[in-house]
């Protein structure tokens, strides 16, 4: 599968995170081409604070979270470049000039006063978005920040294995993605949830992704 879906942000997201979640390899030119096409974004129309903006087509089409969840106003585009970074990050931060656009793109991060303070950003849904790029981008103090961000997130509990106001599929996609014994601490208060939820997916676009994070999730705490 060619990773690279010129006229989606949301799509080439997809695709590259699809490849991540299956073990799939992406060699270097290929993740390259990506990186290089996602900092051509920066900055168009639509774009938040200087980040990857989405294109006309994933406007159109509506934007989803890659477990499915759909996305509306500010925060799909937030969360569209959070992802983006993240992306172009971990697929070219050895080439010079995606370095440099990536630090454009995410120098209004460091300057963010509340982050540090709390470990959340904006609703829960921008916050796993943050979590997801801040754990693996260029950023110091990460394990800090996290660990006060979690402790929110673990105030939020419902007491069924899901938390108030974190989409359930993308904040268990999230800690996964988390190297932190409290991230593994969530997993396992939504173990029930996560078991039943395997039971229950039913087939749509998005039920493979979901079930292979779960069962990854599960595997994880098991």
């Amino acid at each position: 599968m060619i990773i690279l879906d010129s006229t989606s942000l949301m799509n080439t997201l997809d695709n590259i995170n699809e490849k991540y979640l299956f073990g799939e390899a992406i060699n270097k030119e290929e993740g390259l081409e990506a990186a290089q096409w996602i900092i051509s974004q920066q900055g168009k129309k639509g774009a938040y604070r200087n980040m990857f903006a989405p294109t006309p087509s994933d406007f159109e089409q509506g934007i989803r979270l890659f477990t499915g969840e759909r996305l509306v106003s500010a925060s799909a585009r937030h969360i569209l470049g959070q992802e983006a970074a993240r992306a172009a990050w971990l697929l070219g931060n050895f080439d010079p000039g995606v370095r440099n656009a990536y630090h454009q793109a995410t120098r209004w991060m460091l300057e963010n006063t509340d982050f540090p303070e709390t470990g959340a950003f904006c609703c829960s849904r921008c916050t796993l978005a943050f979590w997801r790029h801040f754990w693996v981008g260029d950023f110091r103090d990460k394990e800090v920040i996290m660990l006060k961000g979690l402790q929110m997130m673990k105030d939020s509990r419902l007491g069924d294995g899901k938390w108030r106001y974190f989409p359930f599929y993308y904040a268990v996609y999230t800690l996964l993605s988390l190297d932190l014994e409290p991230a593994y601490a969530e997993l396992r208060y939504a173990r029930p949830a996560m078991e039943q939820s395997v039971k229950k997916t039913r087939a749509s676009a998005f039920s493979k992704r979901r079930v292979t994070i779960l069962e990854n999730a599960l595997d994880k705490v098991n």
